[in-house]
């Protein structure tokens, strides 16, 4: 039995500013209307506009532009709004996928094989046209790059056994097993088709911008902003209705809020921080707030002493009071969770509490802290560099930990690196521990996959245990949603107490518009 979809993407992408703010303004979910509680206002724009140039903020220049290697929402920001994805979330409900590239695709029986029809009449922006050999290259490079080639997705695509083009407009991907958060995976906002003839010639595009996207670069101004303009041979008739997209480059947020306030940018992407609740709707802007999928950790390199030894990580993990972080990072905005995001797969408050670190007893957690670095021969103290994101939503956070350590006897240096030095650093594992965030594509752990097993391209700890990922797999590989929630549940009990990561808190996400 072969099940069938058809997708209406053109009723979509007719909402100009839904489709910019897909990658955008997205909480690292490519869902940026429900994540950001934006559906209601703009679900009000009974006729758009045609014209004019939309504006808004980023907090630092992207380091390059390019899909494959690239973790960072700033990127994302720039050259979201010039691609287009095989499949997508639809952006009045994340929960469902909707095609994008794809008008319609069938899953076979066994859920083993997909088979993806593309649109007609799609053109790159250097004019050359789209067909099923710039998707199958696409996917193919991000599951097993060439040699030199960084792809940070590979593992969400570990699944794939082959990617077949059978004529120009017909993808086939066949899978090794059934995996049901595969058109999630697909639907990820980085998963955007390049151009096969640009990769081949230039590799990695970190330089250039060619998407088939409603927008393309028109301008860039080093570190003052970045513009785009309207693609005229856009594929969706009588679209994009904007006649470009401007991002300022402005670091400091108390600035980027005057800039709103008088109506110089129409959005505040992502109020982060100390700043996080703290400016409120009123005049012509309003703030939006929702849960986010973005969470606040510090990464253990266990590839690297001293973080090698999980006692040490396990005192480090108990000398964190979470509430304290979550009030010096967020203003208390957020929610405490472990791995998985607050919600139904997640483990339940008092089976999380139970995890050392975890609990909120916070002078029994520094007493056990003490008692472990007694045991492992760390009495007279330790030091260690703490890799830190030199931007608003880390560096306080750094510093947080900095004292909380300082307690049991970890002397912290911070080392403090701008974007482009810092995803180096964290490419290169070159660091004992470091401040980190996640931005996840759903609330489902298989999205974690790439962030939590052997050799995967994010996992930043470098944590790899064959029970581990033998748990992890099982999970994934359920289909029943009871056995699934159990799995999982299982499998997250187990990683928290190997203590790779520490999971601060889960953040809320802010975003300011001006009413225009």
């Amino acid at each position: 039995m072969t099940t069938t979809f058809d997708s209406e993407d053109g009723l979509i992408a007719g909402m100009q500013r839904r489709d910019f703010l897909r990658g955008i303004a997205a909480l690292g979910m490519g869902l940026p209307l429900t994540g950001l509680g934006l559906s209601g206002v703009f679900a009000q724009d009974a006729a758009p506009k045609a014209g004019g140039i939309l504006t808004f903020n980023l907090t630092a220049s992207p380091s390059n532009f390019d899909p494959m290697s690239n973790g960072s929402s700033t990127t994302l920001g720039i050259i979201s709004p010039c691609y287009n994805s095989l499949v997508r979330f639809d952006p009045m409900d994340p929960n469902t996928v909707v095609g994008d590239l794809a008008t319609s695709w069938e899953v076979s029986g066994d859920g083993k094989t997909y088979t993806f029809h593309l649109a007609e009449g799609v053109l790159f922006h250097d004019g050359v046209p789209m067909t099923s050999a710039d998707v199958k290259t696409t996917f193919d490079w991000i599951r097993n790059p060439p040699e030199g080639i960084v792809s940070n997705r590979k593992g969400m695509l570990e699944v794939v056994e082959n990617i077949d083009a059978p004529d120009e407009k017909t993808v086939v991907f066949t899978l090794k097993r059934p995996l049901g958060s595969f058109l999630n995976n697909l639907s990820s906002g980085w998963m955007l088709v390049q151009p096969k003839h640009v990769l081949e010639s230039t590799g990695a595009m970190k330089d250039v911008i060619v998407g088939t996207g409603p927008f393309k670069l028109k301008e860039i101004v080093s570190g003052v902003s970045i513009e785009l303009e309207k693609n005229a041979d856009y594929w969706v008739d009588g679209l994009p209705y904007l006649d470009g997209i401007k991002a300022f480059v402005i670091p400091d947020q108390g600035a980027t809020w005057n800039y709103l306030q008088n109506g110089q940018l129409h959005i505040f992407m992502s109020i982060q921080g100390q700043e996080a609740g703290q400016y409120t709707t009123g005049g012509d802007v309003t703030v939006l707030d929702s849960p986010s999928t973005s969470v606040i950790a510090v990464t253990f390199n266990t590839e690297m002493e001293p973080f090698s030894n999980p006692e040490l990580r396990k005192a480090a993990s108990l000398a964190i009071d979470r509430a304290t972080a979550l009030e010096v990072g967020q203003r208390g905005q957020g929610a405490f969770g472990g791995a998985v995001m607050p919600g139904p797969w997640s483990l339940g408050e008092t089976e999380l509490q139970a995890i050392p670190g975890y609990g909120t007893d916070v002078e029994a957690n520094l007493a056990e802290a003490r008692r472990i670095m007694e045991e492992q021969g760390y009495g007279g103290g330790l030091d260690v560099k703490l890799l830190v994101r030199r931007i608003a939503l880390f560096e306080p956070i750094g510093v947080l930990l900095k004292d909380a350590w300082a307690k049991i006897g970890i002397n912290v240096t911070l080392d403090l690196q701008e974007n482009a030095s810092f995803f180096e650093a964290q490419d290169k594992r070159s660091y004992q521990a470091v401040v980190s965030g996640g931005s996840f594509n759903s609330n489902d752990p298989g999205d974690l996959r790439d962030y939590v097993t052997c050799g995967a391209a994010n996992n930043y700890s470098e944590f790899c245990v064959e029970t581990n990922d033998v748990a992890f797999k099982a999970f994934d590989e359920a289909l029943d949603p009871t056995e699934r929630k159990s799995l999982a549940n299982a499998w997250e009990a187990s990683f928290l107490a190997s203590h790779p990561v520490f999971y601060m808190y889960w953040r809320k996400r802010f975003m300011g518009v001006h009413n225009t």
